[in-house]
């Protein structure tokens, strides 16, 4: 059986937000009146959350970059979930997860985030915190042309706006292993960069419209 995209949709939003297998599966029923095995609605998380969301257009010169420890059940082990943010759409051109933090993994981050850089693009810098392997990893990635902005100071070469998205992390789950925790990264950064894009495409419709608008009361006369 077929089932609506939309069915699709909320099934895996329904799971990565912290509801069992069994309680979409009836949230599903009682919404659409479809059965849908918990199998399917597993298999389908795992399917969105491998999606990527492809190349993001418009990015700033300037890249955001750094990394928070996310809880799981086990005291004292957590998981680094690394960012790569863009000021100006506001979006997460990459992101990772790891159990350590090392060079290999600031370099995983990188390379992620350049596989959703337009053709022709690369940002002038990329800001981080002191960690040294951002340095390293910067250099190895994009080699010479893409400079190492280190954060200095609160005031005026701050590193807020990857900071500032790390709260977000408050309504994340504890997590039993880091499959898991990937699945709902995939699938929360998903949700939250079509947000960010949907936001900046209404407001360049808006945009265009008030221009057309000028041009037009421009010639009234």
């Amino acid at each position: 059986m077929r089932f609506t995209k939309k069915c699709v949709e909320i099934a895996v939003s329904l799971y990565h937000k912290g509801l069992t297998l069994k309680n979409v599966k009836r949230a599903v029923f009682e919404i659409f009146g479809f059965v849908v095995s918990e199998i399917s609605i597993y298999k389908w998380s795992k399917k969105f959350a491998s999606q990527t969301s492809g190349i993001i257009k418009g990015l700033a010169e300037l890249l955001h970059c750094d990394e928070t420890l996310l809880k799981t059940y086990k005291k004292r082990r957590y998981f680094y979930f690394w960012a790569v943010k863009c000021p100006k759409t506001r979006c997460i051109v990459g992101w990772h997860l790891s159990e350590h933090r090392t060079l290999k993994d600031a370099k995983l981050l990188f390379w992620e985030a350049r596989r959703r850089f337009p053709p022709t693009y690369l940002p002038k810098a990329i800001r981080t915190d002191g960690y040294p392997g951002y340095r390293f990893a910067i250099h190895n990635v994009f080699a010479y042309e893409v400079a190492h902005d280190k954060f200095l100071s609160f005031k005026n070469h701050s590193n807020n706006v990857i900071e500032n998205f790390f709260r977000h992390k408050r309504k994340f789950p504890k997590f039993r292993n880091i499959e898991s925790a990937r699945k709902y990264i995939g699938h929360w950064v998903s949700e939250y960069n079509a947000e960010k894009l949907k936001i900046l495409e209404m407001f360049i419709i808006l945009l265009v419209k008030v221009i057309q608008k000028k041009k037009k009361q421009k010639f009234i006369y």
